[in-house]
């Protein structure tokens, strides 16, 4: 009898420790932003705008909540505190940042340095800049025939060989180009689109949370064949002919000459003529892509020199061949000097 007092006694105890999960919320007392936009009103507070699904039986519809504060994080709280249901953010999975804030070195890096450290937004989310106002892009989504509260973040997904002119750029990828002495990065400007949801704009080109310069989006396929090594679905007008781009590959020696570097690249492309004019050779428009390719990069990369911003992110592959106390003086004393000999090389199906 003893004993099995003790025993209930012990279960009573350890009863208090199985409360459950009694701080949880059931799914459908939750709401889950995918979206975030950020902006700053005339009066100088942070404009927190989020996108925010609505299921419905014909598709996912989206409603807007803006909230304007000090701080960004007090933005933050007051969505929560407004709203109905307890506000997820660990769903948010693109983040749009306004013109206003991205032209600040200052304040983008606090921001950026922010979205980082936060335990509520998921650091693998994507970035975006937009020079449009912020509400506008948000909520002209579901103006757009057949699009869904999905439809924002699904434009930076399409997958491997459809849009390789759009650039994935990752808050913990900017959050590390902040402190990196051999890695600049390029990311991703949208604009809302007339027609549909959105419209790329190109890219901007960041060096240390400052903006250099602005990389048109008929180019921005060659910091993606880069990063991804791809370039696969780009299609090409060389004037006699128009072709796509059914696989790619890239290759990169380096070497230190006079402790100048030096990039040997080789691209390699799989070509499917789409048109061409009458009489013109296949020869001939290889040729006519190979040319286009290479003076498109040359020109990239001597305005990116030009900027003292690596946005092909070269110095990644001097790392080891530099002293590891001298990656501090990349952009000053090295990068000026690079020399990169660029070379294509296309082939039919």
């Amino acid at each position: 009898m003893k004993k099995v007092n003790i025993t209930l006694i012990a279960l009573m105890f350890l009863v208090t420790f199985l409360s459950g999960c009694w701080n949880n919320k059931d799914i459908d007392k939750r709401v889950l932003p995918v979206v975030m936009g950020i902006t700053k009103d005339d009066n100088d507070e942070y404009k927190v705008t989020v996108q925010i699904p609505i299921p419905k039986k014909n598709g996912n519809i989206s409603r807007i909540v803006t909230s304007i504060d000090e701080s960004f994080s007090s933005a933050l709280g007051q969505i929560r505190t407004n709203s109905e249901n307890v506000v997820d953010y660990s769903h948010i999975q693109l983040v749009v940042i306004s013109k206003d804030l991205s032209v600040n070195q200052e304040e983008l890096m606090q921001l950026i340095t922010f979205l980082m450290t936060s335990n509520e937004i998921p650091k693998n989310a994507q970035l975006a800049f937009t020079d449009d106002p912020i509400e506008k892009l948000l909520s002209s989504i579901n103006d757009k025939l057949g699009a869904d509260s999905s439809s924002l973040y699904d434009f930076f997904n399409k997958g491997a060989g459809w849009a390789p002119e759009i650039l994935s750029t990752r808050i913990w990828e900017v959050y590390r180009s902040l402190y990196s002495y051999t890695e600049d990065i390029s990311i991703p400007v949208v604009d809302s689109g007339k027609d549909t949801v959105l419209s790329i704009k190109g890219a901007a080109a960041l060096k240390m949370g400052e903006i250099t310069q602005r990389i048109d989006p008929n180019v921005t396929h060659l910091i993606n064949l880069f990063q991804t090594n791809n370039a696969k679905g780009k299609i090409e007008d060389v004037g006699i002919a128009s072709v796509m781009v059914k696989r790619s590959a890239i290759k990169n020696k380096t070497f230190m000459e006079n402790n100048k570097p030096l990039v040997s690249t080789d691209v390699k492309l799989k070509i499917d003529v789409l048109e061409q004019e009458a009489g013109i050779t296949n020869y001939q428009i290889k040729k006519e892509l190979e040319k286009l390719f290479e003076e498109r990069f040359n020109n990239m990369f001597d305005k990116a020199q030009e900027n003292n911003t690596d946005i092909f992110g070269f110095g990644q592959y001097f790392r080891n061949q530099i002293p590891y106390d001298d990656l501090k003086n990349w952009r000053e004393k090295y990068y000026p000097n690079l020399k990169v000999n660029f070379h294509v090389h296309a082939s039919m199906e």
